[in-house]
């Protein structure tokens, strides 16, 4: 009798948050499911709604790391939704149907744009801002560790991202912000020119993306610390490589002639640590003038 308890509240909360909104002030989680390519890829979508949030709430979108536990993502940021007005969305990308080509490197491999994932958080966007009655025109967007792969990659390649403010935290491996030469490494590590080309990098300098480094962030034998040959060549740990991406994408603005809307900030004392880089985060999201 309990099990079926728990499942007829659960199937109510859902069909709150498909049919007549997302339900205030407690933690949930919806499944979502695209069209198109991932139409059989259903994402479930953790979610906490303030109950301060009405129809001119934020959207934060929050993307796990490897961990992929997109319950313990949300609730990392459940401290900061009350005061923000915040909805809080984090999907899961589970590995069984999200293998590391389409979740941290977001499908990129392919050359399709229409089997990439990053338009599922898009969409998703699209789904809560009609649902909920939102004036919102643009989320807020948070990545940690595999996170912060896929989110500084959806800053780099998609061609018009409704995101006022992204954060890439500790990545592991990233696609360098520059175009190879003869002898460099080739895309998905490094910028195809067909993709993006040097008027849209210009662009793509403009967006406001924060890489978000903790400065204990050192390790150089972690288990999930990316080894592939391309990114060691980046750098020996998670902060010197992304100290390296951003060191690379100040070269090429400059080479460019394109102004650098980017931000390089570290932590001190923080480590690979999902839940102090939101509070990190938080921080600089919602307290600092931006």
């Amino acid at each position: 009798m309990k099990k079926a308890a728990i499942f007829c509240a659960l199937l109510l909360q859902a069909c709150f948050a498909w049919a007549g909104g997302l339900p205030a002030g407690e933690p949930g989680s919806f499944v979502f499911t695209d069209r198109g390519f991932f139409a059989d890829k259903p994402v479930t979508v953790y979610y906490y709604k303030a109950r301060s949030a009405g129809s001119d709430a934020r959207v934060m979108m929050v993307i796990h790391g490897m961990e992929r536990q997109g319950s313990r993502m949300r609730d990392n940021w459940l401290p900061f939704a009350e005061k923000n007005k915040l909805i809080v969305l984090a999907p899961e990308f589970d590995e069984a149907r999200f293998p590391s080509r389409l979740f941290n490197m977001g499908g990129i491999e392919g050359r399709d744009r229409s089997q990439w994932s990053f338009q599922i958080v898009e969409h998703l966007f699209d789904f809560v801002r009609a649902d909920e009655g939102l004036s919102a025109p643009d989320y807020l967007l948070f990545g940690h560790s595999a996170g912060g792969q896929f989110v500084h990659r959806f800053m780099l390649l998609t061609e018009a991202p409704r995101v006022s403010v992204a954060v890439a935290a500790n990545a592991g491996s990233y696609t360098m912000p520059s175009y190879p030469g003869a002898m460099d490494d080739k895309f998905p590590y490094a910028l195809n020119e067909g993709i993006v080309s040097p008027d849209k990098l210009k662009q793509v300098f403009a967006r406001k993306l924060v890489v978000l480094l903790g400065e204990a962030d050192i390790q150089t034998d972690a288990a999930n610390l990316p080894k592939a040959r391309q990114a060691t060549a980046q750098g020996v740990n998670r902060f010197e490589r992304g100290s390296n991406f951003f060191a690379q994408a100040q070269a090429q603005a400059q080479k460019l002639g394109a102004p650098l809307a980017w931000e390089r900030v570290t932590v001190p004392g923080v480590g690979h640590d999902s839940r102090r880089m939101s509070q990190a985060a938080a921080r600089l999201l919602f307290e600092s003038a931006r």
